[in-house]
């Protein structure tokens, strides 16, 4: 998913820990409509959220991750510490998972110029492309979620 987009991007050299900082977003419509946010903010607390709507008219699931992150600049590997994991599947009651779960990325950066296009996150059997969202369209898109936290 959104590999077609960053084909003529380049990937950055550097990565500063300030550059993963904001709201990052893959999403498709067909066959599934789906939209996985990934969260980093700048005291390192972190979500990364899906939504699924399955277009044969079933209620919409919702899955929610919530961690602590770090990133090492010298070897670009992202960290995660998740801690709690939500689920509300076809609109039943929330499953809430307590979690003590540490996953390593390699991390690349795409650029379009001087502009941060998407970050890549990938480690053996996954392989995650996420593109940039801009605060406006993040707060908008999530501004009826109180559960997603905002960006400053």
């Amino acid at each position: 998913m959104n590999d077609q987009k960053v084909e003529n991007a380049t990937i950055a050299e550097t990565i500063k820990t300030k550059d993963l900082y904001g709201a990052w977003a893959i999403s498709d419509e067909d066959p599934v409509d789906f939209l996985y946010l990934a969260v980093f903010l700048p005291n390192h607390s972190g979500l990364n959220y899906l939504s699924i709507d399955e277009k044969d008219g079933k209620p919409e699931s919702e899955y929610s991750e919530y961690y602590t992150w770090e990133f090492n600049e010298k070897d670009k590997i992202f960290t995660m510490n998740s801690f709690k994991r939500t689920s509300v599947i076809n609109g039943k009651a929330p499953k809430i998972e307590e979690l003590n779960e540490k996953t390593h990325y390699n991390t690349q950066l795409y650029m379009l110029g001087n502009e941060i296009l998407a970050i890549r996150l990938t480690r053996p059997g996954e392989k995650y492309t996420f593109l940039k969202m801009d605060n406006a369209t993040y707060q908008n898109l999530v501004r009826d979620n109180p559960d997603i936290p905002r960006l400053k």
